[in-house]
């Protein structure tokens, strides 16, 4: 069942999304103080906010959620009876999937909602599969598979491994140097020399051996993805 979070203050409009949204699993908030509260221990897959709140505005509440890693990702329509073409123009502009206007028909709310979680769910699925040659990912689970005549054989990486293969992946023939791969994969702060891309590297070749694709060293300059030999 997908979790929402409506921050609304008003009890009227709060009986219509009960009966709007009883296919969900709905959590209420009337004030920002308590949302922020519920959004830093539960995950939602769809917010829905007002503009005018007790404690706050509702259009800087939602900036503040699409500069924040946790929350940059959620979709979030606005619920509003400020249907001024001005503001429905700035929530868009600052992040927002959808503008209600209130009064609203309970129906016609309860499938803009639905719709717009389709469309993340597209986008999530999207986003969590790459397949680049015979070689298939899940980014979230950070799992490969060799894929040849229909079957799958699954190769296994450790975290790093599959960080430093996916960012040879998703540029094929891109010539990346040593110095770009530790700070992309490592990270700027770890100490680490360039043999420890090399040492990977010779794993990797191991491990996708049975692949068509290929690691190609580029001499003085660093390694490539080839998507076959």
């Amino acid at each position: 069942m997908k979790s929402l979070l409506v921050i609304e203050d008003s009890s009227e409009v709060r009986v219509l999304l009960e009966f709007a949204l009883e296919e969900f699993a709905v959590t209420y908030c009337s004030h920002l103080k308590d949302a922020k509260e519920k959004l830093s221990k539960n995950k939602f897959d769809l917010i829905l906010l007002d503009l005018g709140l007790p404690d706050g505005d509702g259009l800087q509440f939602l900036t503040h959620l699409a500069a924040q890693q946790e929350t940059k990702e959620i979709p979030v329509i606005i619920l509003s009876g400020k249907s001024e073409i001005s503001n429905k123009v700035l929530a868009f502009s600052v992040g927002a999937e959808d503008f209600i206007s209130k009064p609203f028909d309970p129906l016609e709310l309860r499938a803009r909602v639905s719709a717009k979680l389709k469309k993340s769910d597209r986008l999530q699925s999207k986003s969590e599969l790459f397949r680049v040659g015979d070689l298939s990912f899940q980014v979230p689970k950070q799992k490969v598979h060799i894929v040849s005549d229909g079957k799958e054989e699954s190769v296994e990486l450790t975290s790093l491994e599959f960080r430093l293969l996916l960012t040879l992946a998703k540029a094929p023939e891109r010539i990346f140097s040593r110095d770009f791969l530790l700070g992309e994969v490592w990270g700027s702060d770890v100490s680490v020399t360039d043999r420890t891309v090399d040492t990977h590297i010779g794993h990797l070749r191991k491990k996708i051996a049975k692949s068509q694709c290929k690691i190609d060293t580029v001499i003085g300059s660093g390694y490539r993805f080839l998507p076959s030999h």
